[in-house]
């Protein structure tokens, strides 16, 4: 054998052991993934990308848990971890352009305020959904009555109402019919539901169903009896809100005047409010003012909301 044919051989028996290695590290790389992902959480093992993780991450704390079921009970489509990093993104923006052309302290109680007012605005989300979903009830509870007068089962009846009504009740109806399947007890399911949504309307109709569950009875009766009463309540809340409308909409316009305020005060006057803020006395002239017209909100707010 020539030299040259040696040498052949040699670099294919060299290309063959750096293929063996690089296999073998590969093996090894594949084998620790694996049992890294086994050292994890199921969550953790199911979702892959970066936004995925921070969910994960974030509902692990009380604080993630309590903005992710309330970005629920709002009907919002968003991630969590989307919420979060827009939210902090958003405040840091403000920060940072209101202290450029107003003043940094002025950019600040306003990064506050912005954040506040996104809450705000889930928690109306949150409460006009529930509403939607209260005015849903009688209609809910006649499905489920003509369920279990056909002698359907209580679980399938709430399947049926989930395929039947629009929207909340769907989302909400098919989420626990999901956990029902899944191996929920009952009583748990009742109790998500009424955590998702409050409301003294809900809470009755879950009790007779969990009383019916646990006991029996006489549920179809009960259920035309609650649906006759939500039914009422539905129209004296309806009135309520049509004669509280105005009152609603001076609330609203409080809050608008105190923002044309300062816009109007900034374009004006440039600069005044970085020599306002730039003093101890100024800063707290500032903020009795701003709380001033957010107890003003307050108070409109709560004058005109009535539990019926």
């Amino acid at each position: 054998m020539n030299l040259p044919s040696i040498l052949l051989v040699l670099f294919g028996v060299l290309l063959l052991v750096v293929w063996a290695a690089w296999e073998f590290g590969r093996g090894l790389d594949q084998r620790a993934a694996l049992a890294n992902r086994g050292s994890r959480g199921y969550e953790d093992r199911r979702m892959a990308t970066f936004l995925d993780r921070w969910d994960s991450r974030l509902r692990r704390t009380q604080l993630g848990r309590q903005v992710s079921r309330r970005l629920l009970a709002a009907g919002m489509r968003i991630r969590l971890s989307v919420f979060v990093f827009g939210l902090g993104g958003g405040a840091l923006l403000i920060i940072v352009v209101l202290g450029q052309f107003l003043s940094p302290f002025l950019g600040v109680v306003l990064a506050a305020g912005a954040g506040a007012g996104v809450f705000t605005y889930l928690r109306h989300q949150e409460d006009r959904r529930r509403e939607e979903f209260v005015g849903q009830l009688p209609e809910l509870s006649r499905v489920l009555g003509n369920a279990a007068s056909a002698g359907l089962s209580i679980r399938t009846a709430i399947e049926m109402a989930a395929d039947e009504l629009d929207d909340p009740a769907r989302t909400e109806l098919a989420r626990t019919a999901e956990a029902l399947r899944l191996g929920q007890g009952f009583d748990e399911a009742m109790v998500d539901l009424r955590e998702r949504l409050p409301s003294r309307e809900l809470a009755v109709l879950i009790s007779t169903l969990v009383v019916s569950s646990r006991s029996g009875g006489s549920l179809i009766t009960s259920l035309r009896t609650i649906s006759t009463t939500l039914e009422e309540r539905k129209e004296t809340r309806r009135e309520i809100k049509t004669i509280l409308g105005q009152s609603v909409v001076a609330g609203w316009a409080i809050g608008g005047m105190g923002g044309i305020l300062l816009l109007g005060m900034a374009i004006f006057n440039p600069g005044m409010f970085a020599r306002m803020t730039s003093s101890l006395a100024g800063q707290i002239i500032l903020v009795v003012v701003l709380g001033l017209f957010t107890a003003a909100l307050l108070l409109v707010r709560r004058m005109t909301r009535i539990d019926v």
